[in-house]
């Protein structure tokens, strides 16, 4: 066996278990008139995203001038579909079952379980405007600088009814979930440890009462050198953004 056929074999095998992931996902188009597979779309939005398509029609491009290596994985036998009807046919799709499928493929790939997931919301670049502000809730696996899942909230006040959302779909288990302090809720924090995993959220000033009940609490400790409490540290270092 060529190296070359070793790593057709290998793309295949990985485009294999990436549409095992979807095969439960509905497809809501009239059966009679599906001429693109929703299995060959999605396999589509992968491959070019992977080689940096950014748009629609980006990836329909990408099908374009790629349908010969397409069709080593799928028959693709209508073709690829063209900007217009791809964005149609993902419009069709359920957006919280496909996110589902694919936090669940992202999770596989990473061993996300053992690692730091940080929680945060953005407001995203260039989106202000005549209309409002786009938000974004994501998580974010800190080891690997991946984006596991997010969720688009009406406006920054929202990310607390977001989090709980993002965090039900995620595979959080052995991880240690940060939350900066807008995340700060009893229920957020019950969540997290009812789904196995512990949590570091930040406290503000105008929390006052926990954070001066916590400030006192480490003030005691520190004087005590720790003599009745089980601590542990770790520290790390990392120069993006000042962190």
């Amino acid at each position: 066996m060529t190296d070359s056929d070793r790593e057709h074999g290998e793309l295949f095998e990985e485009a294999g278990v990436f549409l095992g992931y979807f095969e439960d996902i509905p497809d809501g188009r009239q059966v009679g008139k599906v001429r693109y597979p929703l299995r060959e779309v999605l396999l589509l939005c992968l491959l070019a995203v992977l080689s940096g398509a950014e748009t629609f029609t980006d990836i329909a491009n990408f099908g374009n001038r790629k349908l010969s290596f397409l069709r080593r994985f799928r028959p693709f036998a209508g073709g690829t579909p063209s900007h217009d009807h791809l964005g149609d046919i993902l419009a069709t799709l359920d957006a919280e079952a496909f996110q589902r499928c694919f936090v669940a493929w992202v999770a596989s790939l990473t061993g996300v379980a053992t690692e730091v997931i940080a929680i945060d919301g953005k407001t995203v670049r260039r989106s202000k405007g005549a209309k409002a502000a786009i938000h974004m809730v994501s998580a974010f696996a800190a080891r690997q600088r991946l984006v596991l899942g997010q969720v688009k909230v009406g406006e920054k006040a929202n990310e607390i009814v977001a989090i709980p959302h993002l965090l039900k779909v995620l595979a959080i288990e052995g991880a240690i979930v940060t939350i900066d302090a807008m995340g700060c809720q009893r229920a957020i924090a019950q969540q997290i440890v009812d789904q196995k995993a512990d949590y570091v959220l930040a406290l503000k000033g105008n929390q006052s009462a926990l954070r001066d009940d916590v400030s006192l609490f480490v003030t005691e400790q520190k004087a005590k050198q720790y003599a009745d409490t089980a601590i542990s540290r770790h520290e790390t270092v990392d120069g993006d953004h000042g962190r």
